[in-house]
């Protein structure tokens, strides 16, 4: 009798064992699913480090973002040489068929152990023997998935079934049952948008290659683990309103076209003594100050999200 026992509890490791290392699970939020509507039968992940998100399967079409590489997306349907997705935040439109491959073996892999977050501006993904063949180079805010690390990096699984090696440097790792990255403060979320500082603008530019102040305050935000829309209309009602007078470095200024203000058209990251980062249409990202009254009087509204 004791003797089954122990064979019913060894085959039932056994099979436990075996289920987890073949288990898929697309390791997004609930909130995530739920936005995208995201399913292992319509998942798919992006190919390529940064791509062009359309209104329309033009490339003459209006740029409404960037995809990272790896990143997770819903595959609506396809057109051409055209993808119709929608992004875990409920964002939709359209990608060149080229960078999105339905397998995802890469996020769902049952080896997998830690989610690999890029918190350097750029960060080079390597492969081959000894690790030594650069592969690709990948931009803040990317997410890779780890099933391994040695004294210096960690072993990451890639789109089409690759394998590749990134330093430990410029990365944080989550372990994969936390899935969301961590939320650190707004003196930290400050330092990571100096990082962009230069980069030139871009509309619905979210990378290092060129973005827009929206983009700018999604992808720092992001990494520092605060979740925004990247609309700049839905933006603007996250977190909690301030006034101008009880303003901190982190609070995001969102301002109007003119002293009308009717619209949003850009927001800012006050840094501190009156200043603020944003992407300048001419100037790319820079910090810039309210004592110009071109900018204090054009201040739509004011929010907190750290």
């Amino acid at each position: 009798m004791k003797v089954c026992k122990i064979f019913i509890i060894l085959i039932s490791s056994f099979f436990l064992l075996l289920t987890g290392c073949n288990s898929r699970e697309i390791p997004v939020t609930k909130n995530e699913q739920l936005l995208s509507g995201i399913t292992l039968d319509n998942a798919a992940v992006i190919t390529e480090a940064v791509v062009d998100m359309f209104d329309r399967p033009d490339v003459l079409g209006n740029r409404l973002t960037q995809v990272l590489y790896n990143q997770v997306v819903k595959v609506i349907k396809e057109e051409g040489s055209w993808t119709n997705i929608t992004l875990l935040d409920g964002s939709t439109g359209w990608v060149k068929s080229k960078y999105v491959s339905r397998n995802i073996d890469c996020v769902t892999d049952g080896s997998i152990n830690n989610k690999i977050v890029v918190t350097a501006k750029i960060a080079d993904i390597y492969t081959g023997a000894n690790n030594v063949v650069n592969y690709k180079k990948v931009v803040l805010g990317t997410e890779l998935y780890s099933t391994g690390k040695n004294k210096t990096g960690y072993d990451v699984l890639l789109p089409g079934n690759k394998k590749g090696w990134i330093e430990e440097g410029g990365v944080i790792a989550i372990p994969i049952e936390d899935k969301i990255v961590p939320k650190t403060s707004s003196d930290e979320f400050i330092q990571t948008v100096k990082k962009f500082k230069g980069t030139i603008y871009i509309v619905g530019g979210l990378s290092r290659w060129g973005m827009d102040s929206s983009g700018l305050v999604y992808i720092c935000s992001k990494i520092n683990g605060v979740e925004v829309p990247r609309d700049i209309e839905k933006m603007s009602k996250t977190g909690t309103e301030v006034t101008f007078e009880q303003l901190q470095p982190g609070d995001l200024i969102f301002f109007s076209t003119d002293s009308l203000k009717e619209d949003i058209n850009d927001v800012g990251i006050y840094s501190g003594e009156n200043k603020f980062f944003h992407s300048s249409t001419t100037k790319g990202v820079i910090e810039e100050t309210l004592e110009d009254t071109y900018f204090k009087d054009r201040i739509y509204t004011i929010r907190r999200i750290f």
